[in-house]
């Protein structure tokens, strides 16, 4: 069997990072969740097409902030990686602000689509899963009249499946309409019970637009689940979610 009939054979999941992070670190975050699914599924850990200016956009006086900021420059060669930067007010729409970069990133992945796609599921980390949402909600057959759609490329139809990890919905007025269809798949919206960062009010507002959500609690924080019980319960949604599930 050839390469390319052994990789067309697995199903594919596309894995979006947090922000300041990357590919690489991001798949060292899930690897006890994608490792026992390694035969069946093929996972994608895109770098973000943005680069973090680790003095301005990262606040270092906290500890907590310079030891991430050193783990990532030291052990991954893309550096810090976004998917867009916030900006309040005062870009493209006075009133709401926007996410400075979201047309870049989209263009970006409707290449990574085109070429290593279709994935059947998506998945994100934080910002990537603000942005996993975003994508599901723009590839919905409801969907395709979305100005933004036509970034994500020609290859890529309608996920089955997401999953978000501290996942938000973006809070910007003017994506309003991306969500308007709801997400009509099954989703799993992973919460840390200690998340500082992301609150579970902010989490819900994700959750509201998917129809047939389920929530996930573990007793963590701002990341992935550490426990192998809370790992299982993940690795088991995508597998009932997507099992007996055709490859293109």
């Amino acid at each position: 069997m050839t390469v390319a009939a052994t990789r067309m054979s697995k199903l594919r999941i596309l894995c979006l990072h947090g922000f300041t992070s990357n590919g690489a670190v991001h798949a060292h975050q899930m690897r006890k969740i994608t490792a026992p699914l390694s035969t069946e599924i093929e996972f994608i850990f895109p770098d973000g097409p943005h680069g973090v200016d680790v003095d301005s956009q990262m606040d270092l006086s906290k500890p907590a902030t310079k030891m991430w900021a050193d783990y990532v420059a030291e052990n991954s060669k893309a550096g810090h990686r976004a998917w867009w930067f916030a900006r309040e007010g005062n870009w493209h729409n006075k009133e709401t602000g926007g996410f400075f970069g979201l047309e870049k990133s989209l263009q970006h992945l409707g290449e990574v689509l085109d070429k290593e796609g279709p994935v059947h599921a998506i998945c994100g980390f934080s910002q990537g899963a603000c942005l996993a949402g975003m994508l599901i909600a723009l590839l919905s057959d409801k969907n395709v009249e979305h100005p933004l759609r036509k970034l994500l490329g020609s290859k890529q139809g309608s996920p089955m499946a997401g999953m978000f990890f501290s996942g938000f919905k973006a809070r910007f007025a003017q994506y309003d309409s991306i969500y308007e269809p709801g997400i009509g798949v099954p989703t799993l919206h992973v919460m840390g019970e200690n998340d500082q960062l992301v609150s579970r009010l902010r989490s819900e507002s994700l959750l509201q637009v998917c129809e047939g959500a389920r929530l996930f609690e573990h007793a963590g924080g701002h990341d992935i689940p550490k426990s192998e019980e809370d790992r299982e319960h993940c690795v088991q949604f995508l597998r009932q979610t997507l099992s007996g599930k055709t490859v293109a």
